[in-house]
This record gives C-alpha cells, structure tokens and sequence, in this order.
C-alpha cells in the first residue's frame, strides 16, 4: 500500500517538461511490466503478419488482373481491380484498431497497472468511435493540405517562378483550335518541370501548418482508452484543450526521441532499397520481382527489431505524457477500465 501511495504520489508531480524524469520512470515502469515483452511481441508479430500477407495478396491479385483479359473476363477483372483497391484499406482499418489496443496496454503499464495482450482488443471494442476520430482528424488535416496547395499555388502564381510555364503555355494558347490544347509527351514533361516549385513550396508549408494541428490532436486516442463513454468530437475537443499550452514541450519530447524515429527512417530505406540502389548506380544480380520480395522481407526484420527493443520505452514514456497533461481525476477514473479478460 505504500509503494502504491508513493507511485501515485509522483505520478502527480510528473512533469512533461522534464524528458528525463519521463524516460527514467517510463524504464522503471517497464521493469516491473511481467507481460511488457509479450505484448510487444505479440502487437510486432501480428503486425508484421498482417503487412506481409497484405503484401503477398496484393501481388498475386495483380498477377491475376495482368492475365486476365478480353470483354468475356471484364467482370472478374473489375472484381480483382476492386479486392486490390479495399486491401490496404482493410489493413489500414486492422491496424489502427490493433494500435490503439496497444497503446492502451502501454497505458496500464505507466499507471503501474496488469496489462497483457489480451488488452489489445480494446481498440476492436471501440472501433466505431476511433474510425469517426480518425475520419474527423483525416478531414481536419485534408483541410490543411488544400489550403496549403492553395497558398503555394498563390506563392508561384504572383512570382516570377512561373514565368517559364507560362512561356510553355502562351505560344500553345495562341495556336489553339477548336479542339483546345493539345500537349506532346515533351511538352508535357516541360511543363511538368516548370510548375515543380509548386510542390516544393507545399512540401515546406504543409508541415509548418499541419504540424500545431497534429500537436493539438495528440491526445485523442488516449482519452478513446480513457474514457470509455466519449465520443469522437469530445476527445478532439478534450485534446486541444489538454494540449493547449504543452505542444512545445510535446514537440520536445518527439525530438529526445530522435533514435526511434531515426531507426524507423533506416527501415522506411531498406523497404525501398530496389529503387534506391539502382539510382545510386547499383546493379542487383536478380530480377525485380524477387529484389522487392528481398528488400520487403529485410524491411519487415529490421521494424519487428525496432518494435521489439524500442518500442515499449517509447509509447510508455508517451503514456506518462498524457498522464501528465490529464485533469487530476479521483483515483477510480482514469484506469483504463474494462473487461477482466481484456487485461
């Protein structure tokens, strides 16, 4: 009972600002966890598992639409088209609920509560109210990307940047028909070239505008786990409003954690590593098909190493955050209550 009162005594006092604190309580909580290396194993296996089937499907639909052929087969070519178009989706879907289960287990262990793997069916359990919040924050930050394709569109429209597509576009204006204009492959890649400012402009304002976005969001899917009777709209509204005031220090904290993410773009490279190879000069001595098979399988080892070592000290130093920004609650709210089972 003591040590319960002592834990619950410097949670209170946790402090966002002080990275280290977090990190050191975080590994401390970690240590005790007796179920904290089975459950990120069991959330990197299934991961993993899940990418490498969705991968696997996906090609070999394609195959079957690459040989079907004929008016006779347009039917089950649409159907195929149709199965590889909603598998990512399906994937997408399967994983945002396993993540948030996940993140509900780091939850329990940096309150110094039981947590096992059979916590990670929370994120099935409220699915319909993640899919609205993450729908909700899909719009929001949509949003933001039109107005900053607007802004930079703006940006190159009225400077002198576009002064080489429009000397592209004026002669093909005036010589218009009828038939309006009309663009040759060259023309057309000229053109292309000549209105690539545009994206690099968006490339350096869509982050700067979505980035207090993101920051003001953070939050919601812990108060989903924490708060079982919220809806979707309340925990982005409780985010902002918890987040208001730390998004610096939260910007801080990602940045002391540069080593996961350094590692998680290390693997993002390997993934990808049959398309850089070659533009670096690099000749494979095998075919494509098998140097994206080879590539994926190294891709998919290095991230279950990631999750597997990493990962529990990152989310439960993140879990430790949330608790830090929360409204101080009686101590029978806030325990990610549940199903016994789900524990």
């Amino acid at each position: 009972i003591r040590r319960q009162r002592q834990m619950c005594i410097r949670d209170r006092f946790m402090d966002i600002r002080n990275t280290r604190q977090l990190k050191d309580f975080s590994a401390g909580r970690l240590a005790n966890a007796r179920e904290g290396q089975k459950i990120i194993l069991y959330f990197s296996l299934i991961t993993i598992a899940v990418s490498a089937v969705a991968t696997v499907v996906s090609y070999i639909l394609s195959q079957q639409i690459a040989k079907t052929g004929g008016l006779g087969s347009m039917g089950v070519r649409s159907a195929l088209t149709t199965a590889q178009m909603l598998l990512p989706i399906v994937q997408a879907v399967f994983l945002m609920c396993l993540e948030l289960g996940y993140l509900s287990t780091m939850l329990r262990i940096a309150r110094g509560q039981y947590a096992s793997p059979n916590g990670m069916r929370l994120g099935f359990d409220r699915f319909w109210v993640l899919l609205r919040c993450t729908l909700l924050k899909g719009l929001i930050f949509g949003g933001v990307a039109m107005a900053s394709m607007y802004v930079a569109i703006a940006i190159y429209m009225m400077t002198p940047l576009s002064n080489s597509a429009v000397d592209i576009l004026m002669p093909l204006v005036k010589n218009a028909g009828t038939s309006g204009i009309l663009l040759d492959d060259a023309t057309y890649a000229q053109l292309m070239d000549a209105t690539a400012p545009v994206m690099v402009i968006f490339g350096v304002l869509f982050p700067v505008l979505a980035a207090p976005v993101f920051y003001r969001y953070r939050m919601a899917d812990y108060l989903i786990i924490d708060r079982p009777a919220t809806g979707a709209l309340a925990a982005l509204r409780d985010s902002r409003v918890m987040t208001k005031g730390n998004r610096w220090n939260l910007f801080r904290l990602d940045l002391s954690m540069w080593w996961y993410y350094a590692a998680m773009l290390v693997s993002i490279a390997v993934n990808y590593g049959d398309q850089l190879l070659p533009d670096l000069g690099i000749t494979l001595p095998f075919s494509d098909t098998v140097a994206y098979f080879l590539f994926f399988g190294v891709y998919l080892a290095v991230t279950f190493v990631i999750f597997y070592f990493l990962r529990n000290r990152v989310e439960v130093t993140y879990a430790l955050a949330y608790d830090s920004l929360r409204p101080r609650e009686p101590e029978n709210n806030g325990a990610v209550l549940g199903n016994i089972f789900q524990m």
